[in-house]
């Protein structure tokens, strides 16, 4: 209990500098930060860059607001981003790029196919005028949410043999999300896949652009289709690509969660919380499905741990308090349900009503 109330208070300490937003928004929603910077962005990207760093604070399993900062990043500098488009080795190799890269893959591990409108804003920077042809109209119609005629666009460029054109597949596999044509996203990165392995070159100019990850995007297209089978070994495949590949590694622990073999969903989880041990995401996952298998004493470590890598974030608190209730801890517990119901955002209703009623029936068996 004592280390619990420590983060708390370490909590409360690092709520000092967290960007102002208009009066009526929530201020526990990753959403509202998320929003506001997207509003204030191509004004002001340092003030964008501090409420997406804090929209990832309040729920880090959301891929936008690391996107964001990337993007924020790069509007700092036009000529640095031409540069980067260029293939600059001097800009590929700067410690800053390498770094903001890392946000971006990030973002990809959390969702690959998070959406990226706020991408035409760099462009718009470059110097002179965008050329009038397929990939400008493509990523333009993309950023104005018209997605059919992005992918018409996109799709004359797919249909070359220029390996230059190669990732537009990835780009139109963009447009199909918004439009649930998952069949269709999966043509696309299934055909990406396919030219990235025939390759002699395999070597890739970002981190980010790997055959883990394309093989970690079909898998969650087959899963989202519910191809449950055909995605276990799409996950599989990003897996042996890198042995590292850690959220690959934590869907292959919720698959065989869903069939009921725990010993290997625990493996699973297991190696992805200790692949990533500073993603309070990945850590929650983990606490979450050791409760899912009614092991309340072990999932209170990785919940903690959770807490303790990101204080605001308010679903490890719930689950930590639903631990603590089958643990025997009613103290413990009530302390984590309240401490949830302070950092929930007001749109979990659902979420805050369990909590409520958890917490309610703590105070009555007096404890």
């Amino acid at each position: 209990m004592n280390s619990f109330l420590v983060v708390c208070v370490l909590a409360a300490q690092s709520n000092l500098g967290r960007p102002r937003l208009p009066q009526r928004a929530d201020a526990n929603d990753w959403q509202a930060y998320f929003d506001r910077g997207a509003e204030v962005l191509r004004r002001y990207p340092n003030q964008a860059d501090s409420l997406f760093h804090w929209a990832h604070r309040l729920d880090p399993s959301r891929a936008e607001p690391l996107f964001g900062r990337w993007v924020a990043f790069w509007l700092k500098d036009a000529n640095r981003f031409e540069r980067y488009l260029d293939d600059d080795p001097r800009v590929l190799e700067s410690p800053a790029v390498l770094a903001v890269d890392t946000l971006y893959l990030r973002a990809l591990q959390r969702n690959p196919f998070v959406p990226q409108q706020l991408v035409v804003l760099l462009y718009d920077q470059l110097p002179g005028s965008w050329d009038d042809n397929p990939a400008t109209r493509g990523w333009l119609a993309y950023s104005k949410q018209q997605y059919s005629l992005a992918a018409a666009y996109f799709g004359q460029l797919t249909r070359s043999k220029s390996d230059r054109y190669v990732w537009m597949r990835y780009a139109r596999a963009l447009t199909f999300m918004p439009l649930q044509s998952f069949d269709s996203a999966s043509v696309e990165m299934t055909a990406l896949l396919a030219t990235l392995r025939t390759r002699a070159d395999t070597q890739r100019t970002h981190s980010y652009e790997s055959l883990e990850m394309v093989n970690y995007a079909i898998g969650l297209l087959h899963l989202v289709r519910g191809h449950a089978d055909s995605a276990r070994r799409f996950f599989e495949h990003a897996v042996e690509e890198n042995l590292a590949f850690f959220p690959a590694q934590a869907e292959l622990g919720e698959l065989a969660l869903g069939r009921f073999n725990r010993t290997t969903a625990e493996r699973d989880f297991r190696q992805a919380a200790e692949l990533a041990p500073d993603e309070a995401w990945i850590q929650h996952r983990y606490g979450v499905a050791l409760l899912r298998m009614g092991r309340a004493v072990d999932a209170l470590v990785p919940l903690q741990r959770a807490i303790t890598l990101e204080p605001w974030y308010a679903e490890p608190y719930l689950m930590l308090g639903i631990a603590w209730v089958e643990a025997g801890d009613k103290d413990a517990a009530a302390t984590a349900l309240e401490a949830y119901l302070e950092r929930a955002p007001r749109r979990a209703t659902e979420a805050i009503n369990d909590a409520r009623r958890r917490l309610a029936a703590l105070r009555g068996s007096g404890h």
